[in-house]
């Protein structure tokens, strides 16, 4: 074997942080599961959520500049699709790594939607 092969770095702790940020958020998390399906336009993904139009938009800016989902315009409507490749599978296997600790995370006080 040639010794001088490297194994791929991990992302650097702070990127790595803003990108699990991004999925921190409730809302956002919800948005991302829903464009898995297929784009939307604004109205459904606010009707889905349950978010106020300001808020929406405050989350799909979020979105946007992190690379996760892009927009197009079209009429009067502005549709998101996602842009990032592979996140069902990062939402798969956070769902299996996180089953065990479902009941801590649920009765968690110390981090939780109060600090977000």
């Amino acid at each position: 074997p040639d010794m001088n092969v490297t194994a791929p770095s991990r992302t650097d702790p702070p990127t790595a942080a803003r990108f699990f940020r991004v999925l921190g958020d409730a809302t956002r998390l919800r948005v991302l599961e829903l464009l898995e399906s297929g784009e939307l336009p604004v109205r459904e993904l606010m009707a889905a959520t349950g978010v106020a139009q300001a808020r929406m938009s405050t989350h799909l800016a979020c979105l946007r500049h992190c690379g996760f989902v892009v927009a197009e315009r079209i009429g009067k409507e502005v549709y998101y699709r996602l842009a990032l490749g592979g996140l069902d599978e990062v939402l798969a296997n956070s769902d299996r790594v996180m089953a065990p600790l479902a009941d801590q995370l649920a009765s968690c006080n110390r981090i939780g939607p109060d600090w977000v």
